[in-house]
Parts: structure tokens; C-alpha cells; sequence
């Protein structure tokens, strides 16, 4: 149902091959979480999970799909790391609108701090944004259900109150970032440039007049990385040592 697929810039992608398949998925999502619902209530601990922001043209899935690979070396009776693109999340979101059973689970699970969050982050936004309010719910949700890789969607400020959170910033330079997108999306480096400065202004306007933060403010996240210094495997190692020492995690 889930698939790997590497583009010619090493751009790392999960994608459900049809619609039944997402629906199937999102299904499983909802049915784990109620199996889950008595153990939260009961006050266990928080658990860990990792937000990742991105640059345009900085590889946030390879990273997310290659530290869960990681990460789940470990013993096979240990819980599963899952990565959640911006599709899923999306998708966990559509259901809310239609589905009770999964608008009531998350309500009981983590209603106070959302309300919180929907009142410091919407009051100046129009109501019918109800769709974006969704996708906060399901990335708090993700992020509290723990063992979880969330890709984007302001994870790092959603969850920032969160201490078992571990918040990765990827960046890189403008060269190299339009080199992987002319590359990822086959296109001249003159039309990715174009395309990496619009979607950098789009997503820090869109960070700033929603979270009221700067996206590229490096207190929001506990490592930024630059992508073009190292290889991937150095940059694991980094990120998993660091999710040791802040004991996010414990290596064996």
C-alpha cells in the first residue's frame, strides 16, 4: 500500500496508489489510535516523535524515511516508527470532516491543548479555514500518538510544548537547493529558481501569518542541518545522537 520511490535527486516519496488505498490507510490510522485511547487516558508517558521543516529542494522525506529505517532497527516487539508526508496528513484531515468516530477520539484525547492552539494561532483567521484547523488537530494527534516522523506542517510550533518532540530544520544553500529541484522536477535551473524563491516566500508568509513566528528562526527547532555538507548516513548519525543527548531517545 505504501511505497518507496527515490526521483533522480534522491527525492524520497511515499505515495498510496489510489484513493481506496489512502481511505484504507487513514482506516488503520483510526482503529490503531482507538486501541491506543485507554493508555493515554490512563496518564502514560509522553512518547517520542520528530517534526521535520524544509528548505525547497532539501530532501525532508529521504531524511524522514531513512531515520525511520533507523530507528526501527531495534527489536521487532518495539512500537513502529510511521513517516506522514503532507498527503497523509491532509488526508487524516478530510476524514475529520466526515468522520465522528475519529473527530471524537482526537477531542478525547488531546481536547485542552487543541482548543488552546486553535485560539492562539486562528483568532484572526476566518472560520471557514476549518479544513487547516483539521490538520493542526492531526499533526498534534500524530505527534502525541508518538513514533511519529511528521514532514512539515508547522509540526515544530504545533507540538513545540511536547518534551519528548525532537524538532529538525533542513537548509541548504540557494545553489544547491535549485540544482535538486531543477533536477527532482526536470526542469531548467532558471525555471527552479523561480520555483524555490516562490514556494521560500510562500511558506514563510504562510508561517508568519498563521503561527506568528519566523519559519527560518532557529529557536524553533533543536537542529538545523545543512544538507549539502554532509551525506544523508552523517546526518542521521548526528540527528540520532542528538535525540539521545536530549533523551528523546536511548541507543542502545
Amino acid at each position: 500500500m505504501v511505497a518507496r520511490r527515490k526521483g533522480p535527486a534522491g527525492f524520497g516519496v511515499i505515495r498510496m496508489q489510489s484513493e481506496r488505498e489512502r481511505d484504507q490507510y487513514v482506516a488503520a490510522l483510526v482503529s490503531q489510535w482507538k486501541g491506543e485511547a485507554k493508555q493515554k487516558r490512563a496518564g502514560r508517558e509522553s512518547l517520542p516523535f520528530v517534526t521535520i521543516s524544509r528548505q525547497v529542494g532539501c530532501m525532508a522525506m529521504e531524511i524522514g524515511l531513512r531515520l525511520s529505517e533507523r530507528l526501527n532497527q531495534g527489536p521487532a516487539s518495539d512500537p513502529r516508527w510511521m513517516v506522514f508526508d503532507h498527503e497523509i496528513v491532509r488526508r487524516i484531515a478530510q476524514s475529520l470532516q466526515t468522520s465522528r468516530a475519529l473527530t471524537e477520539l482526537l477531542a478525547e484525547r488531546s481536547q485542552a491543548r487543541i482548543t488552546k492552539y486553535m485560539t492562539s494561532f486562528f483568532y484572526e483567521r476566518p472560520t471557514q479555514d476549518e479544513i487547516f484547523q483539521n490538520v493542526v488537530r492531526a499533526v498534534r494527534s500524530l505527534c502525541e500518538k508518538g513514533h511519529a516522523i511528521v514532514i512539515g506542517r508547522g509540526g515544530c510550533r504545533i507540538a513545540s510544548d511536547l518534551p519528548a518532540g525532537f524538532h529538525i530544520r533542513l537548509a541548504a544553500p540557494f545553489p544547491w537547493r535549485v540544482k535538486q529541484v531543477a533536477a527532482a522536477y526536470q526542469v531548467s535551473e532558471e525555471e527552479a529558481e523561480k520555483r524555490v524563491r516562490l514556494i521560500d516566500r510562500e511558506r514563510e508568509n504562510f508561517f508568519r501569518n498563521t503561527f506568528h513566528q519566523e519559519i527560518n528562526d532557529p529557536e524553533l527547532y533543536d537542529m538545523v542541518l545543512n544538507q549539502a555538507s554532509l551525506p544523508v548516513d552523517a546526518l542521521l548519525d548526528i540527528a540520532l545522537k542528538a535525540m539521545e543527548g536530549k533523551g528523546v531517545l536511548r541507543l542502545s
